[in-house]
């Protein structure tokens, strides 16, 4: 069968300072025999949300010559193109001035585009190849891509692999490496303070430690693109590539790096875990709407927690900062109230209407797939090391499961019966408790398997010996409304349900203007205030809402809040002391085994 003829893009900048740009898109008389419709994606892959990038479009038109056609619009992202029996012309401008790892910027300085939000595709005809080329942007500016380049143009196969591959351009740096076969393209974009001699060789190491889980990697090159700007950081998965964006002013600390290393660990796994293993419901896409899935948790939050094994076996972060991220995101996963309302399967099915779109309310009714998915990976962890004595963990559940489905298709039995092969365990019910059930996580999985306790700390036990005597300051610390205030300002963020702010009638976007008489302009001075009090007494709040001033009387009491800290389990055996090692690639973090004494 022959294949069909390509799509020809040719992308030109209008006015750099705008953030506009134009695509001309030369369709082929045979795609046109009975008409088509040309439709733009409403979403991106790896981002589950509807975007609707349809509204960064317009002036949509048809070119004959020096004459140009309006083409009307058919819904809110397709256009109806007529019959013809020749190669027909459209142009369009797109407005492109969000930088994100899912949407088009440019700038005087550089251009990023994304594919999804920039070309349109034919409906029923998204095997069609497309050629993509660039004209009239500064001549300073290079062009990166995971494509391929033929005869100035850049080649994708067929639409999907189009969109799963994002161009750069600009004055970029760039370096370089291979391993195992495979060459890796690294660009640097933006100014920032970092060391980008280190940032790669930190890549080269986490490229190494993640291709050693599958036996080599599925591709023979893989570009990185690395972008920098203030307060910003996202990152997003392609087949052969990588987005990534991080603060510009990060890297003056260790703990810079550490957390640009964990995104580039975490997006560079997901070239297994969701673009080739993977549900398959993600990929064939269907562009134009949502594309549920109930396997967002181990897509997503099962990678959240790979990304540390594999930093750690990399060598590139240290186990105290590991260990730190984890038992944060514990800490904040036992005590969101959403974790009895939403299991992981609700979650990952509901992301396209709920954690993409959070409200006041959601951490009181949801659960995050990327965080509790983290810490129900670390129980699945230990609980594959427990179950198999230390031989196996989830790097071995990911690498059967690899050599086992590859590409075909992954589904919720698949992943069952890996689990149950190597642990030796029914998966029911844990699949019951943490993955379609709302169970309270437990950390018993992992002194069992790891020999690693969880200690909750309450907020007045985690206060230094000499503040522990003062009793002024051990009251304030033990005082609890249940009231969450927005950054630094005085707005009420949540009220956790059953509450004594909630009790006291205290909600979301209200004003907290004074507490016992004393005028609050800060979170920190409303927190203060209401902390005076003490467990057993009560504060006056004047509050504002919708520009009505009320005062309402708020109990104190004893702060359930408790953040945890792992501490190793001095009776830890051998076997623990290895599943430690065999899952995190570092000594365990406990003192050494005592000798015994030779008879």
């Amino acid at each position: 069968m022959a294949k069909p003829a390509a799509l020809r893009a040719l992308l030109r900048p209008l006015d750099l300072s705008q953030h506009l740009f134009e695509v001309e898109l030369c369709i082929p008389a045979e795609a046109l025999a009975h008409g088509a419709v040309a439709s733009l994606p409403a979403w991106t892959p790896g981002s589950y949300l509807v975007r609707d990038y349809a509204r960064f479009v317009d002036r949509v038109r048809i070119v004959e010559g020096s004459r140009e056609m309006p083409l009307e619009k058919q819904g809110k992202q397709s256009w109806r193109l007529p019959a013809s029996n020749r190669d027909l012309l459209l142009r369009y401008r797109v407005y492109g001035n969000d930088l994100t790892v899912r949407t088009n910027h440019l700038d005087a300085t550089h251009a990023q585009i994304i594919p999804a939000a920039t070309f349109l595709y034919l409906e029923g005809q998204l095997d069609r190849p497309v050629e993509v080329s660039f004209e009239g942007f500064p001549t300073a500016w290079k062009v990166a891509s995971a494509l391929p380049r033929r005869g100035g143009a850049y080649l994708a196969a067929d639409f999907d692999t189009l969109v799963d591959s994002p161009f750069e351009l600009g004055s970029f740096r760039t370096r370089a490496f291979t391993s195992g076969g495979t060459r890796f393209e690294l660009v640097f974009s933006g100014p920032h303070n970092g060391d980008e001699a280190r940032i790669t060789e930190a890549t080269r190491k986490i490229v190494e430690a993640t291709g050693a889980i599958f036996g080599g990697f599925p591709f023979r090159r893989y570009l990185f693109l690395f972008t920098f700007a203030p307060k910003l950081r996202g990152g997003l998965e392609h087949r052969d590539c990588t987005s990534l964006i991080s603060d510009s002013q990060a890297f003056d600390k260790p703990e810079g790096y550490h957390a640009l290393y964990q995104l580039v660990a975490h997006e560079f796994f997901h070239a297994w875990n969701v673009k080739r293993l993977h549900d398959p419901v993600l990929g064939p896409f269907d562009y134009s709407r949502e594309n549920p899935t109930r396997l967002l948790w181990f897509h997503e939050g099962l990678t959240s927690y790979m990304e540390h094994l594999i930093v750690l076996r990399a060598g590139v972060v240290p186990w105290s900062h590991a260990a730190k991220e984890l038992t944060r995101c514990w800490s904040e996963q036992v005590q969101r109230p959403g974790r009895r309302e939403q299991s992981l399967e609700e979650s990952s099915w509901d992301a396209w209407i709920r954690l993409y779109k959070p409200h006041e309310f959601s951490p009181n009714s949801s659960v995050s797939y990327y965080d509790k998915g983290e810490v129900v990976a670390w129980l699945m962890d230990a609980s594959l090391r427990e179950g198999s004595r230390g031989k196996a963990g989830l790097a071995e559940l990911f690498a059967l499961l690899w050599g086992r489905h590859g590409e075909r298709g992954l589904t919720d039995g698949d992943i069952r019966r890996a689990y149950q092969e190597l642990s030796g365990k029914n998966p029911a019910p844990f699949w019951k408790a943490y993955i379609s059930g709302c169970a309270e996580l437990d950390g018993a999985a992992l002194r069992g398997a790891f020999g690693l306790q969880l200690e909750a700390l309450a907020p007045w036990e985690r206060l230094t010996p000499e503040e522990q005597l003062d009793p002024a300051q051990v009251r304030r610390a033990r005082s609890w409304t249940g009231l969450v205030l927005a950054g630094n300002g005085p707005a009420v963020q949540n009220v956790l349900p059953g509450s004594p702010a909630a009790q006291a009638g205290l909600s979301f976007g209200m004003e907290i203007l004074a507490v016992d008489g004393w005028r609050t302009s800060t979170s920190a001075e409303v927190q203060g205030r209401l902390a005076e009090p003490g467990p057993g007494g009560r504060a006056r709040v004047l509050a504002s809402d919708r520009g009505r001033v009320f005062e309402v009387e708020v109990p104190v009491v004893d702060s359930p809040e408790r953040s945890h800290r792992l501490v190793p389990d001095p009776r830890a055996t051998a076997v623990q002391r290895a599943a430690f090692v065999a899952s995190f690639g570092q000594p365990w973090p406990g003192a050494p085994l005592k000798q015994r004494p030779r008879r």
